[in-house]
C-alpha cells in the first residue's frame, strides 16, 4: 500500500531520535519554557509553495546530495570490507534522488494542483536498490553477519572514528533533535494554533470537519487505498487552497524560525562542531570515491 506522508515530512524520519539525551550538547528541553507565550518573530512572508521553505538550521544539516555522497562511500567500504574477507558482494543501485526541495510537504500539502492530482499519497517513488536486491551478493549468514560488521566499521571510517556501536549517531542526529525539538514548539505556539483555527475555519466553509492540517493529511481512510480517492483528493486540494489563503505556511515558517534562531544561540558551540564534523565526513568520503 503506498504510504501517505505523516505528520511533517521530518517527523517519520527522526522521531526514534526524540529520546535521545542532549546533555553535554548546550541544548535546553524541549518543554522546559513551555509555549504559553508566543515567540518574538520578525516579519511574516506570504508562502505559497514549498520551495520558499528555508529554515536557519539548514545549515548545518547535509543536504541530500552530500547524504548521498556518504552512503556511496559506505557501500565503496562495505564492498571492500566484504570483498577481502572472500564474500561476494555487490554495491546496491541506489535510485536517483527526487530533485526537489528537501521541505516538501515539511507542513503537509501546499500545491492544489498537485493536490488535485495526487492527494496526500504524493508521489509514486521509483528506483531499484532497497538493501539485498542486489544480484550476485552472497546471501549466507555468515556474509549477513559479516556485513554487519563491515557497515560499523564503514560508519566508523567516515565519521573518524576506531570504531562505532548500532547505537551510535552520526553528528546530523544532534541537529535533527534540534529540529523536532523546535518543530513541536513551534506547533504549540498560540500564533500557530491562532492560524490553525482560521485554517480549520476555511475547511469548514468547503464542508469537511479537520481540526488542523495534520487531521486531515492523516485521516486513516486515505490509507485504505494504493491511490488517492475522489475525496481525498477534494479535502487535499481544500487543504493546499486554505493554507494559501490563510498564509498559514509562513506563520508557521516565521515562528519556527525564530525557535531555530534561539536554538543556534544556545547551542552555537555544540552546531559549530557539528558542522566542522560534517565537512570531515564529506572530505573523508571524497577520498574514498576518489572525489578528491
Amino acid at each position: 500500500m503506498a504510504a501517505v506522508p505523516r505528520r511533517s515530512t521530518i517527523a517519520p524520519a527522526f522521531l526514534a531520535l526524540a529520546a535521545l539525551a542532549l546533555a553535554g550538547c548546550g541544548s535546553s528541553s524541549a518543554d522546559d519554557r513551555g509555549a504559553s507565550e508566543p515567540v518574538a518573530t520578525g516579519s511574516v512572508s506570504k508562502i505559497t509553495s514549498a520551495k520558499e521553505l528555508a529554515f536557519p538550521l539548514d545549515a548545518y544539516e547535509l543536504t541530500p546530495q552530500q547524504s548521498r555522497q556518504l552512503d556511496l562511500a559506505q557501500d565503496r567500504l562495505v564492498t571492500q570490507c566484504m570483498s577481502k574477507q572472500g564474500f561476494a558482494w555487490a554495491e546496491p543501485q541506489r535510485p536517483a534522488l527526487v530533485e526537489g526541495n528537501r521541505h516538501n510537504r515539511r507542513y503537509g500539502i501546499l500545491d492544489e494542483a498537485e493536490a488535485r492530482r495526487t492527494g496526500y499519497h504524493g508521489p509514486q517513488q521509483t528506483g531499484t536498490g532497497a538493501k539485498g536486491r542486489e544480484t550476485g551478493r552472497d546471501s549466507s549468514d555468515a556474509a549477513q553477519k559479516a556485513a554487519g560488521t563491515c557497515v560499523l566499521e564503514a560508519k566508523a571510517k567516515l565519521n573518524g572514528k576506531k570504531t562505532m556501536d548500532k547505537a551510535d549517531t552520526t553528528p546530523d542526529a544532534f541537529v535533527e533533535q534540534l529540529i523536532i525539538q523546535d518543530a513541536e514548539r513551534a506547533e504549540q505556539d498560540p500564533q500557530v494554533q491562532k492560524a490553525f483555527a482560521k485554517w480549520s475555519a476555511c475547511m469548514d466553509d468547503r464542508g469537511f470537519d479537520y481540526a488542523d492540517p495534520w487531521d486531515s493529511n492523516n485521516d486513516p481512510q486515505w490509507g485504505e487505498s494504493e491511490t488517492a480517492t475522489d475525496r481525498e483528493r477534494q479535502v487535499a486540494a481544500a487543504d493546499a487552497s486554505c493554507k494559501i489563503e490563510n498564509n498559514l505556511a509562513g506563520v508557521w515558517l516565521a515562528v519556527e524560525t525564530a525557535y531555530q534562531q534561539r536554538t543556534i544561540e544556545e547551542n552555537a558551540e555544540a552546531l559549530a562542531g557539528v558542522k566542522k564534523a560534517n565537512e570531515d565526513a564529506l572530505r573523508r568520503a571524497a577520498d574514498v570515491l576518489g572525489d578528491s
